[in-house]
């Protein structure tokens, strides 16, 4: 086994690349225009790219924007009395954040301080503090910006509760700012137990996401050659890799839902004492961009590491001796990206965009693992209320956006306690918007709907206007990769539902640029929890009754009256309310994915001539059997006619199910009187008569149940026949 010599005062890649372009920088100012942040996409699960300062406008136009959630620019100083330093490159950034906002790409800016004893400083200096967040505040507000990172290199422990106490304040002000909600983010060491400075769990709930920077396993001055970024834990390079950092985290009480693995595009290429692996390094080692990397391991041959999952090539350069360089290229980062989903964690991001320029190896593996294609995974939810505010983000702290109306339609794919991740249009200045749904039960703010046909945009930026034609005002502008209801097509323009622009709740965009998917709850699978079932435990022969379901929706579509309770050739058939033999349509509440509801299935009892137990078993249906087992066991009786011995009626009989026509039969002492109805309640026959009960009743009626009632002076018999097809 190697062992890795840590030092806690070793420079990060942030760092290193930092000073060794700041002689680059220019920090005059350029004016700066505030663009409204412009919606797009869904993206399952965050993606975020630091941006450096030094990477060239000229890279932007091949980022995939679509792919992006956050782009932080890197980077903005804080000095020891938290003063802000100015941005680099200005120019840049402007540029970038008009790219970034049009496509629906928040943007923040990375706040730095280099150096644990600058870091200590500053945090030991409580007005520092509460300057810095005065100025970092000011210029959310000037810039426009969605958020903020904090990246401090590195905090040690005997100011730990000082930089929990920054982080508090912060996010405070972040969460109550002038213009609304803003983000705050924050970079985090790859190992917990090496930094022991971060109160991992108090920063999780202190902030929207914890940026681990996964990578410098091996840095620049490590003296043996190895994996900046290993995958798993080995025998050769130690217990320290991404997998176990994800694990250290959530032991330290960080959550899920707060973490970002962070992840490199570049390598470290290091002189070193031989070409075998595990060889002592003979200097520092110089870092290498992502494209550099793979071009070198196409010269120089690409090797691959089994213990660290990551690549690597090895040359010998005449005068100087062997070189090694790991790094990582696409497929290695893509299992760094399924680990990041398979632990279910916020996202994953990266050190840093344009580092790969020219390459679409990482795009492609960004979007095979976090990008969801319509329809799978995305479903119709409709209001429910007359009036349900729309929301930045899954919470009433966030800023309304608009208020939707009772029926308009959306097209969700995520949710958060109940709250609904929706598509947002473009200009109308939000990322993406919540909604809440309810519970289900106590309350139904959205339902689901099916048969609807959703659309998909195709071009980078869609006009979106009042009428099908060019020559309307535009009212807003949507995103590739958004997903809208069709509400109507004309003449070659598409009517779409969207959250209320001033006055529309629907607008057309031209079809050339969308892709239909129609029912798109028939592309995904369905699942449910069965919570409760509600039934009586005693019934007569033939009588209905209803079967009470509570259940929760894990699955991925909504309910709707195509699902159904399925049981094979079930004693409890209803002709009458049953599709065939084994499938019971339901009713209810329309339930989305994660609400709690009740459905409704109507059953009858069979005929028995004796006392039974009789049970079944039922499970849902849709376009696949789901959910736990529903069963119902019940005593049935025979149906009673006789009242008691002393009755005036004997020998009454009458078959309980017939097709043409039905004979009642009887004795009475004295007079009668019986009535039939159908089951609207109407009185369909009646006939009076004294001493015998004999008649025929069916020929003129249609099929279905009918009720009797039959009187004397003291008794009353009541039962019901059912006429078949």
């Amino acid at each position: 086994m190697i062992f890795l010599i840590f030092s806690f005062e070793i420079e990060g890649i942030h760092s290193i690349e930092y000073f060794s372009h700041l002689n680059e920088a220019d920090f005059s100012f350029y004016p700066h225009k505030i663009v409204p942040l412009k919606e797009r996409k869904g993206l399952y699960y965050e993606y975020y790219g630091y941006c450096p300062y030094w990477i060239d406008t000229t890279t932007y136009k091949n980022f995939r924007f679509h792919l992006l959630t956050h782009i932080s620019y890197f980077s903005v100083g804080i000095d020891t009395l938290g003063n802000l330093g100015s941005i680099p490159n200005s120019y840049r950034f402007s540029y970038l954040y008009s790219l970034a906002h049009s496509r629906g790409v928040k943007m923040h800016i990375t706040y730095t301080i280099f150096g644990s004893s600058n870091v200590s400083k500053f945090l030991n200096n409580k007005n520092a503090r509460n300057n810095a967040i005065s100025q970092i505040s000011s210029m959310v507000t000037n810039y426009g910006l969605d958020g903020v990172n904090i990246d401090f290199e590195f905090v040690q422990s005997s100011v730990k509760d000082s930089f929990s106490k920054f982080i508090n304040d912060l996010y405070y002000e972040m969460l109550n700012h002038q213009q609304g909600r803003k983000e705050l983010y924050i970079a985090m060491p790859a190992v917990p137990p090496w930094y022991p400075g971060y109160d991992y769990a108090y920063l999780s709930s202190h902030s929207d996401g914890l940026f681990i920077m996964a990578y410098d396993y091996h840095y620049s001055g490590s003296s043996v050659a190895g994996p900046v970024s290993p995958t798993i834990p080995s025998s050769l390079w130690g217990q320290w890799a991404t997998a176990s950092t994800i694990k250290s985290y959530l032991t330290y009480g960080a959550t899920r839902d707060k973490l970002i693995l962070g992840i490199p595009y570049y390598g470290f290429d290091w002189p070193t004492t031989s070409s075998s692996i595990g060889s002592s390094t003979r200097g520092t080692g110089d870092a290498v961009v992502f494209r550099y990397a793979v071009q070198n391991a196409q010269s120089y041959g690409r090797l691959w590491d089994t213990y660290s999952l990551t690549p690597w090539y090895e040359y010998y350069v005449n005068g100087d001796g062997w070189h090694q360089c790991w790094y990582d290229d696409s497929f290695s980062l893509y299992l760094k990206f399924t680990q990041a989903r398979d632990s279910s964690l916020k996202g994953s991001g990266c050190w840093a965009l344009g580092y790969d320029d020219g390459y679409d190896d990482i795009w492609n593996a960004i979007q095979s693992v976090f990008w969801i294609e319509p329809p799978s995974k995305h479903f119709v939810l409709s209001v429910n209320i007359s009036d349900l505010n729309t929301r930045e983000g899954p919470g009433t702290d966030w800023k309304i956006l608009t208020v939707s109306k009772l029926n308009q339609k959306f097209v969700g794919f995520k949710y958060l306690n109940n709250w609904y991740k929706i598509y947002f249009p473009s200009d109308s200045g939000a990322y993406y918007a919540y909604m809440w749904g309810g519970d289900g039960i106590d309350y139904q703010y959205l339902k689901g709907s099916t048969g609807d046909t959703i659309v998909r945009v195709t071009a980078s930026l869609l006009n979106v206007r009042e009428g099908p034609g060019t020559s309307n005002n535009i009212i807003t502008r949507i995103s590739f990769g958004q997903v809208f209801v069709l509400d109507s097509i004309y003449n070659g323009w598409a009517r779409i539902y969207i959250p209320p622009v001033d006055t529309h709740r629907t607008g057309w965009c031209s079809l050339t640029y969308l892709k239909m998917v129609q029912s798109p709850e028939d592309s995904n699978e369905y699942d449910a929890t069965i919570l409760k079932t509600e039934y009586p435990d005693t019934l007569f022969s033939l009588d209905t009754f209803t079967l009470k379901i509570k259940v929760l929706n894990n699955g991925s579509g909504p309910f709707d009256n195509n699902t159904f309770l399925y049981s094979f050739n079930s004693p409890f058939y209803d002709s009458l309310s049953w599709t065939d033999r084994n499938k019971v349509i339901t009713t209810g509440y329309d339930g989305l994915p994660n609400q709690t509801f009740y459905r409704y299935g109507k059953m009858r009892a069979p005929f028995v001539s004796d006392t039974t137990i009789v049970q079944d078993t039922f499970r849902f249906y849709r376009k696949n059997i789901f959910g736990g087992n529903i069963i119902l066991k019940v005593v049935v009786l025979p149906e009673q006619t006789i009242v008691d011995d002393n009755s005036m009626i004997h020998s009454f009989n009458v078959q309980s199910i017939f097709k043409n026509s039905v004979k009642f039969t009887g004795c009475v002492k004295g007079d009668f009187e019986i009535k039939i109805y159908d089951v609207s309640g109407r009185l369909v026959f009646m006939k009076k008569g004294k001493d015998r009960i004999d008649f025929e009743f069916g020929d003129r009626q249609s099929s279905g149940i009918y009720f009797y009632e039959v009187k004397t002076e003291k008794d009353i018999i009541k039962g019901k026949v059912i006429k078949l097809h």
